[in-house]
């Protein structure tokens, strides 16, 4: 089943200490490395600055969101970031799960149904 992916994350101390220049390079990287994914069957859906007018905002600066093929594929995702180096410079929390009918999930909440480990 399709995954939804998602990642909040904010500068970390050693991203600051970096030079402008070494930041660029490693950008770089992490740009070839998500054209890479899209032509392994990922939907790039956005990246982007969270607001600070967000409503009830969660205290992180910024955001990616990716559609995966599965979920298999996304612990395979979530291996490459770590072994990026992405977390060595950048504060991260991560989102995912199973795209789901969102009448189907509502319903789900109102009988308290919760994620299940697999």
């Amino acid at each position: 089943m399709q995954q939804v992916f998602i990642e909040l994350y904010n500068y970390g101390p050693a991203w600051a200490k970096c030079s402008e220049s070494e930041r660029t390079d490693f950008a770089k990287k992490v740009i070839e490395a998500v054209k890479g994914l899209k032509s392994a069957g990922v939907d790039v859906v956005a990246y982007g600055m969270n607001s600070p007018k967000t409503d009830r905002r969660a205290p992180y600066d910024f955001f990616c969101v990716y559609r995966v093929p599965n979920a298999e594929f996304q612990r395979e995702f979530e291996r490459q970031i770590a072994a990026s180096g992405w977390y060595d410079y950048f504060e991260q929390v991560n989102v995912s799960g199973d795209a789901k009918d969102f009448e189907a999930m509502l319903l789900g909440n109102a009988k308290m149904v919760r994620p299940v480990s697999s």
